[in-house]
């Protein structure tokens, strides 16, 4: 459906700007973190911004085995009791198969069974054998497209983990010179094994909380999820018209390279 769009697009027809409301899950892990108060702080203001756009938010504890029903899924859980095992990286798999778009929330070196969980997910997701250094890094540089649409050209990290490269995807956030950085998006088309899928990740929790480097880290929680919605759009569904709208698409594009 999105290279229909695309190609609608091209030739003048139905295009419209991407969608970003939509049903979420946020999966906090509030029954398992000995961290109760960061749960608290970032679920309330993870909720917060995903309304303040539209979207529809349920909250659980844990990992559903069916999260086919939710446009994005934004596993904010970052301890080690929460490492993804074999059963949650194959349901993961098949969400982004499917199109879903997911952001994973990791932490520096004290949570590497969480983190080792994400690094191999992303493996088996085609996403490249990426490697973790515990930079503990400060201030570090924010890539486009994360720079808007909400202003924002770096962010202080409370004690991040870094990743030490992108693999297929593209930072989020890095160090000056690009050798390492805190996080790596996956857009759609860029993960081997889930070409419909959006990915995003950071390794560090305490910037989804509203209490550290405001108003940075706010612009920046809110880019991630325009990014997000736009990359998975919920008006990208199977409509009966499907066929013809192709047709009409690609009988338009012809006549106009006809007439150049």
């Amino acid at each position: 459906m999105k290279l229909l769009k695309s190609l609608f697009c091209a030739a003048g027809l139905l295009c419209s700007a991407a969608v970003t409301a939509g049903p979420i899950l946020i999966i906090n892990g509030a029954d398992q973190t000995t961290e109760v108060g960061t749960t608290s702080a970032l679920t309330t203001n993870l909720q917060a911004l995903h309304e303040a756009v539209g979207n529809t938010v349920t909250i659980s504890n844990n990992l559903l085995s069916d999260i086919s029903g939710y446009a994005q899924v934004w596993d904010v859980r970052f301890f080690n009791a929460a490492a993804l095992d074999a059963a949650a990286q194959n349901i993961y798999l098949d969400y982004l198969s499917n199109g879903g778009g997911l952001f994973l929330m990791g932490e520096n070196d004290n949570f590497m069974s969480r983190n080792n969980s994400i690094l191999s997910l992303i493996n088996l997701l085609g996403g490249g054998a990426l490697g973790f250094s515990g930079c503990y890094d400060g201030v570090q540089m924010v890539h486009e497209p994360f720079t808007g649409p909400n202003t924002v050209s770096q962010v202080n990290y409370a004690a991040s983990g870094c990743y030490t490269s992108h693999g297929t995807g593209e930072w989020i956030t890095s160090r000056a010179d690009g050798s390492m950085g805190a996080g790596v998006a996956f857009g759609v088309g860029s993960l081997t094994n889930a070409m419909a899928g959006a990915l995003t990740t950071i390794l560090d929790v305490n910037f989804m909380m509203n209490q550290y480097d405001v108003p940075n880290s706010q612009q920046l929680t809110k880019n991630l999820i325009s990014y997000v919605g736009a990359q998975v759009d919920p008006s990208d569904v199977p409509a009966p018209a499907t066929a013809l709208l192709f047709a009409v698409g690609l009988a338009a594009l012809r006549l106009r390279k006809s007439r150049a």
